[in-house]
Formats: structure tokens, sequence, C-alpha cells
């Protein structure tokens, strides 16, 4: 009966363990950088529309990935891709289990909200801190397509990281031409 709990127990870690791996993606090949350098020449890799997402699941993760907030750098060695990370409303609600907070900045977004005066789903996060200053108390996370929550008191407003190509450089990106460096904004 020990055997087949020790065995029940490996399985099912090794399971686990295997869908943890799966779940983070994988590293570029030479196969999946040398796509990626092709797409981009054939212009399939454009500026602000690109996002991240796309490019780790078909292309792989770089060996180098460095994270600064609003800006991702991918260095696949002669590949380098800085990407932008805006985040992005996409809706808002009032949260019953929140306490309602009062002052001027937070009455002015409850009656925009209310009136509908804020409408769109590509206002940047950016704007509604600027306008009615920082919120009450925030939830953030980093990954491409999650989703970001802000309160302003029991007002709670949901934003998408949306993390897109700002500019990429690369070096032999033409097949079998010099090693000159070609880049792309």
């Amino acid at each position: 009966m020990k055997l087949f709990k020790l065995i029940l127990v490996m399985t099912f870690l090794t399971i686990a363990f295997s869908s943890v791996i799966a779940a983070e993606g994988f590293m570029a090949t030479k196969d999946h950088i040398a796509n990626l350098k092709n797409d981009i020449r054939l212009g399939k890799i454009q500026v602000g529309i690109t996002r991240l997402k796309g490019i780790r699941e078909k292309y792989g993760d770089a060996k180098s990935i460095k994270d600064a907030g609003k800006k991702v750098t991918y260095d696949y060695g002669g590949l380098k891709i800085e990407f932008d990370r805006i985040r992005y409303w996409r809706k808002w609600s009032y949260d019953g289990f929140k306490k309602a907070a009062y002052s001027d900045k937070i009455d002015s977004l409850r009656f925009d909200l209310e009136s509908e005066e804020i409408v769109g789903e590509n206002i940047p996060l950016s704007k509604i801190l600027k306008d009615y200053e920082e919120p009450t108390e925030k939830a953030e996370t980093d990954a491409d397509g999650a989703l970001s929550i802000y309160y302003y008191g029991d007002i709670k407003m949901v934003f998408e990281n949306v993390i897109t190509v700002r500019s990429w450089q690369a070096k032999n990106l033409e097949v079998d031409k010099s090693d000159g460096i070609l880049g792309g904004k």
C-alpha cells in the first residue's frame, strides 16, 4: 500500500511539474530565431501591433529578457526587440465589498463613469492617473494580456496589459548578406 501511495504521489508531482514548465513557455532555438528574422524581413512583425505574447508563443523566449516597467527588451543574440507596456482600460463596476471613498477627484471619476464621459477601450492608465490621481488600492500584473485592477474606493477599474513591439534591431537580417545592422522603428 505504501508503494502504491508513493507511486501515486510521484505521478502527481511529475504531472504538476510538467504543466508548470509548459505554462512558462519555451526557449527560442536557432530555427525559431531564423523564422522570427524572416518574419521581420517580410513585414509580419509590426511596430505597435505585434504583441509580446504572440512572439513568445510562436518563436519562444529570448536568452536575455529585461523588464523595466513600461519597457521590455528581448535579446535573442543577433536580434533585439523592444516592447512597450501600456495598460488599457477595459471595464468598470462598483465593488460592494469595498468601502466608498469620497474626494473631489473620486467624485469626479464617479460622475464621469456614470454619465459615460469616459468611453472607449483604449484609454491608457496614464490618462486616468493624470486626471484622477492615484487609486486607493491596486492589484497589478505584468504579463501581456493579463488584467490589473485599480480601486478608487468602491469603484473597480479593470485594465489589460498590452505589450507591443516598439522597435527591433538585427544583425544578418537578410539571408546570406553582409553583417550590417538593420533596424525598424
